[in-house]
């Protein structure tokens, strides 16, 4: 279960104000998705994960997800790839989470041309906030072909991927240990005083310790380099998203 399927950004109500930000950064938004347990989304494609945003409408209330409405807008959730959801649950009980129940989720996709299918997934969560910086929860895909589309992953920018979130958290240590048992990850690797990281195999966690930024502060980095007009542009949107360029 050590691998990244996709990176969540709650964009609330302003889901069309994201999708204008990401399209200015040269990617290419998927069509707006209607999940059954009523928020929306677009998600942006890559070699072999994504990038979802999702929302609800303007002036709609979602008692099955009081998270995107209560909690922060920006990046606040990571999905690991399972191939089964309901034994991810065993075996987070096994480690000493206390996972929720597993659910299905489907949202309809037009595949032009008066076709359509249904996206299809199962998913097991954790409590909200049970792992300080990013709510961690596991996606069983039941349709990948639905989502790993080639029309989709010819980004204009050229990126590919997404290779590493940086989270600011109080005792970097300590919080590693809950992500090690949450990720079956046995050890950390890179270990330094005020930081750690977790290493994935296709993606990086580095949890640190930064005085002078906001607790639960996350900042992903994507594998292509972007011109400094586009980073502008990132911290210039309406949406303040804090997404940086791999200098590795």
């Amino acid at each position: 279960m050590n691998r990244i399927d996709h990176i969540v950004i709650n964009t609330q109500d302003r889901i069309d104000e994201a999708v204008a930000f990401f399209e200015r950064m040269g990617f290419i938004i998927t069509p707006r998705g209607y999940h059954s347990i009523g928020s929306i989304n677009h998600i942006i494609v890559f070699k072999t994960d994504y990038l979802e945003l999702i929302g609800y409408p303007v002036g709609k209330s979602l008692e099955q997800l009081p998270q995107l409405v209560q909690g922060p807008a920006g990046l606040t959730g990571m999905a690991l790839q399972v191939d089964n959801s309901d034994q991810m649950r065993d075996a987070l009980m096994a480690h000493g989470l206390t996972p929720q129940p597993t659910f299905d989720l489907s949202r309809p996709l037009d595949l032009g041309n008066g076709k359509m299918a249904n996206v299809k997934f199962r998913v097991t969560t954790l409590k909200p906030n049970a792992i300080p910086g990013s709510d961690v929860f596991y996606c069983q895909h039941i349709t990948p072909e639905l989502v790993w589309r080639p029309e989709w992953q010819a980004h204009t920018n050229g990126c590919i991927g997404m290779t590493r979130l940086s989270i600011n958290v109080n005792d970097p240590k300590a919080v590693s240990e809950l992500y090690l048992r949450a990720m079956d990850v046995v050890k950390l690797e890179n270990t330094e005083a005020n930081s750690c990281i977790i290493h994935l195999s296709n993606f990086e966690i580095t949890l640190v310790h930064e005085t002078e930024k906001p607790l639960d502060l996350p900042m992903l980095v994507h594998d292509k380099p972007f011109s400094k007009e586009v980073k502008a542009v990132m911290f210039s949107g309406a949406i303040r998203l804090p997404l940086h360029e791999d200098r590795k």
